[in-house]
């Protein structure tokens, strides 16, 4: 099964079962009041896109909505196809991991119109971003702890080379800790991390437990993880407090 028909099977799912969600975004936004299923919410968003996805997008950046994101996700996957077939380079996986990503992170109060267009630029942004940062024929699904610690060189978590701390989940929950503490990771991706480096699961167990594609939790982690790696020193000061 490709991961497009992965997704299309799992939104027919979410239709059949998340109507109560459907029903609560409508008595919070106007514009869904006449959405009783998700399809009706893909629907309006062809009609308003701007206005439904500020209202999705909004649950996505207040209560970190997960379903949400998934529904703006839906509205783009066509998009997402396209840009691949015109990639050589560039999967459907990366394209799709790489918008999930970026409708997380959405700067909702700065760019409130053209959101549509606004995410699919971000999403071929950061795959030919990531392309660039990761060598040519040579890449990893997953970092290992090695690398996690690598990254956050030269600083370790009480000032000293990594490379002369005790590894181990404990250091690895120190600098997830500090990381959320300073707004530098959102908590979905600091449970990603966890769930990895702390905790040893393999990437597809971590997949299935939060409903999402490897190559999505892949790209999630690695920028994550890169986004520690600039702020070392904030990371060790706030640790060692």
């Amino acid at each position: 099964m490709t991961l497009v028909e992965a997704l299309d099977q799992e939104w027919r799912e979410l239709v059949g079962s998340q109507r109560t969600a459907v029903r609560r975004w409508a008595d919070h936004y106007e514009v869904l009041t006449p959405c009783r299923t998700l399809d009706d919410v893909l629907s309006l968003a062809k009609l308003k896109s701007d206005t439904v996805l500020i209202a999705l997008l909004t649950e996505v950046s207040r209560d970190h909505d997960q379903l949400a994101a998934r529904v703006v996700l839906q509205t783009l996957v066509g998009r997402m196809v396209r840009m691949a077939q015109r990639d050589p380079r560039g999967s459907i996986e990366d394209y799709v991991a790489a918008l999930w990503c970026v409708i997380n992170s959405y700067p909702l109060s700065r760019r409130p119109t053209r959101i549509a267009a606004n995410l699919s630029l971000d999403a071929l942004k950061a795959v030919s971003n990531d392309r660039r940062w990761l060598s040519r024929g040579d890449v990893s699904l997953w970092p290992s702890s090695a690398s996690l610690e690598e990254l956050l060189a030269p600083v370790g978590l009480d000032g000293s080379p990594y490379d002369s701390l005790p590894s181990g989940d404990t250091e690895v929950r120190r600098v997830l800790e500090a990381g959320r503490l300073l707004d530098l990771i959102e908590i979905s991706d600091a449970m990603l991390l966890q769930r990895l480096y702390a905790e040893g699961w393999s990437g597809g167990r971590v997949a299935r437990q939060f409903h999402l594609a490897e190559s999505t939790v892949r790209v999630r982690c690695s920028k994550a993880v890169r986004r520690l790696a600039a702020h070392a020193v904030e990371l060790a000061d706030d640790a060692a407090a």
